[in-house]
């Protein structure tokens, strides 16, 4: 069901490319995940610390507003493997500003919001994202951290890191 719903979100922000085939389009490679500030609870049924830290996964993002001086907005979209072995599916809005070093070097900081479908959770998620490129492939790195008011369970601090290849 959650691969279908992720083929279905990127199938749909592809279909787009025709009508907007000046506009930047990139597939989003999922790889890694660091969980970190976990306390394992004691019993049959508590909290455990054991979790998937590869998370293969492919999205899409359609950059259809700003430029590089104002920055870029996003609609995107895809799936990958979670933290618990499962098929997590997302799709939404982001934002980054990249600021060239060099020609063709770049750092950025960003922000992704949008739905969560996996990863213990379903519902509203906002990851915060730092950038690192060159040319068209970049390294990004997002940070959620332990945040108690959120509702579910299993609440870690998670660190990812995906490739973003700019077409």
């Amino acid at each position: 069901m959650f691969v279908k719903q992720g083929v279905l979100v990127t199938l749909l922000l592809a279909s787009s490319s025709t009508i907007y085939a000046a506009d930047e389009w990139s597939v989003l490679i999922h790889g890694a995940t660091i969980h970190s500030d976990c306390k394992k609870g004691k019993g049959k049924k508590s909290k455990t610390c054991d979790f998937n830290n590869f998370n293969p996964g492919l999205g899409l993002s359609w950059a259809f507003g700003g430029d590089k001086d104002t920055g870029k907005v996003s609609l995107l979209g895809g799936t990958y493997k979670d933290s618990h072995k499962k098929m997590a599916v997302y799709g939404g809005m982001s934002y980054r500003k990249e600021w060239y070093i060099t020609s063709h070097t770049f750092a950025g900081l960003g922000v992704q919001a949008g739905y969560l479908d996996g990863s213990g959770a379903r519902g509203l998620a906002i990851l915060p994202m730092a950038t690192i490129g060159y040319k068209s492939l970049a390294l990004e790195i997002g940070y959620a951290p332990n945040v108690k008011f959120v509702p579910g369970r299993n609440h870690v601090a998670v660190t990812t890191f995906s490739l973003r290849w700019t077409l």
